[in-house]
């Protein structure tokens, strides 16, 4: 499974809202030191295309370097269509995973001639709800895996710009920034702060 899994808005909120995330196998990708340092030059090389097609937000370079995974959020299907496209000419051997609206993924594997190996859903949540923040908050907080991006911070600046210390936009990069793997979509935080606005 996938940390992006469980992004919440909705079905027009999650249009411009899609992952990819590349990531080397155990037990094949890093049996010899040698195997393993061919996997991570695939990686970065992925890494490479994903930065070509304009993310939203992307994996920290220095991180790059040694993840075993490489990811990027986008704000709208065609630029994970050409991602897919130019990784289907490279044929490079890495598991990709595209996160989204799958109705959009499945039209957009079908155009570029591949098909899905795997599709992953997400069941919701189940406890104690009522602990949790308002949906709008969690439209933020979850596109964040590792749940780097607190409701507290979301309120903050959601206070901050209301008083004139910052402006959305530099909110929305603010937002963004602790999450290193760099799938926290920016472009996503400032329509939802918008709304957290109004």
């Amino acid at each position: 499974m996938t940390h992006s899994l469980h992004r919440k808005g909705t079905k027009e909120d999650l249009k411009s809202d899609y992952v990819i995330l590349a990531m080397r196998a155990a037990g094949i990708h890093d049996t010899t030191p040698e195997v393993k340092e061919r996997a991570r030059q695939k990686l970065l090389r992925i890494g490479e295309i994903m930065g070509q097609h304009k993310p939203t937000n992307i994996m920290m370079d220095r991180l790059q370097r040694f993840s075993p995974a490489i990811t990027a959020s986008f704000d709208n299907i065609k630029p994970v269509k050409q991602v897919l496209q130019v990784l289907k000419q490279e044929v490079l051997g890495i598991s990709i995973v595209v996160s989204g609206l799958i109705s959009e993924i499945q039209k957009a594997v079908k155009d570029v001639g591949l098909q899905m190996h795997t599709v992953h859903l997400s069941l919701g949540v189940f406890g104690k709800k009522e602990l949790l923040p308002s949906e709008k908050i969690l439209e933020l907080t979850t596109m964040c895996g590792h749940h780097c991006v607190s409701p507290q911070s979301v309120t903050h600046y959601v206070e901050q710009i209301k008083k004139n210390k910052i402006n959305i936009d530099a909110a929305a990069q603010e937002l963004a920034k602790p999450c290193v793997c760099g799938i926290v979509n920016p472009t996503r935080v400032r329509q939802i702060l918008s709304e957290l606005l109004a």
